[in-house]
């Protein structure tokens, strides 16, 4: 991978991948000064990457996992395989690599827009309202990224016991155009923020606790029903369970008018060095 690093300055830039060859997409990471690439910036590209070899279809779903860290430093090679063409469904399955290594895979289903059955978990108008609160920079916010969390101070930063729960408003300030791709890549790379903090929240360390050990090992997104990710999004999030280890960390994701929009998970490694 001779190419060297593009510097990305906002959001709607690191979504913009480069078309390298049939099947073979180059991405890059933004200049946030962290030495480890963010998780969520891989999963958003590798979404996009998948979305240029489909016609018609919304992705529904996604499944990846993260493999080996990846250098901020270094452009992203993206490769798509075209597992399945379906009347109504079609797979993808996407291999992101820098120097010639899996760093992340991913898998993702996308559907023909379709009628059917309408149900979903109710939203809770009593929670606070994003004009009530303000930013609350996580490494986002010089990306045109928004969030505002409803509790601080914020999950991860304080060495306290808190409740296995936490509830995050976010959204896009940049604009991210009318094709539903780049809102739903938009939320993947948001929606990788909140998750490792909320499943140490029940446990007293912070980022900076010696000895403590943590990184994202999947992250999956299921996509209900279009949106704009340029308006406010609630992501409420629980921790069910830590062990062996790891942390389960799940989130619902509403619009503003209370219409839930999408689904999160993610498992994480969390250890004490000894």
């Amino acid at each position: 991978m001779s190419q060297g690093r593009k510097i990305i300055t906002n959001l709607a830039e690191m979504l913009a991948l480069e078309r390298i060859e049939h099947n073979i997409y180059r991405g890059h990471a933004p200049a946030d000064g962290f030495s480890r690439l963010f998780g969520g910036c891989v999963v958003a590209q590798a979404l996009l990457a998948a979305y240029d070899t489909v016609d018609e279809q919304v992705c529904h779903s996604l499944h990846s996992y993260f493999i080996h860290p990846g250098d901020p430093q270094k452009p992203v090679l993206f490769e798509v395989d075209r597992a399945r063409d379906g009347g109504s469904f079609a797979t993808r399955r996407v291999i992101a690599l820098q120097d010639g290594r899996q760093i992340l895979n991913l898998a993702a289903s996308f559907q023909k827009p379709a009628d059917g059955f309408e149900h979903q978990m109710a939203f809770d108008p009593a929670i606070p309202m994003p004009e009530m609160l303000i930013d609350d920079d996580l490494r986002g916010e010089h990306m045109g990224l928004q969030l505002r969390n409803i509790s601080v101070p914020r999950p991860g930063m304080v060495a306290e016991e808190r409740p296995p729960y936490h509830q995050m408003w976010f959204r896009s300030a940049w604009p991210l155009g009318p094709e539903i791709r780049h809102h739903q890549a938009a939320l993947a790379y948001a929606s990788d923020y909140p998750m490792l903090p909320v499943m140490v929240q029940p446990h007293p360390v912070t980022w900076k606790t010696p000895g403590f050990q943590f990184a994202s090992l999947d992250h999956s997104l299921w996509f209900h029903r279009p949106f704009d990710f340029t308006r406010w999004h609630l992501c409420a999030m629980d921790t069910p369970s830590t062990s062996g280890g790891r942390g389960l960390g799940r989130g619902t994701i509403y619009a503003q008018d209370g219409t839930l929009v999408a689904s999160v998970a993610q498992e994480g490694m969390l250890r004490m060095r000894q």
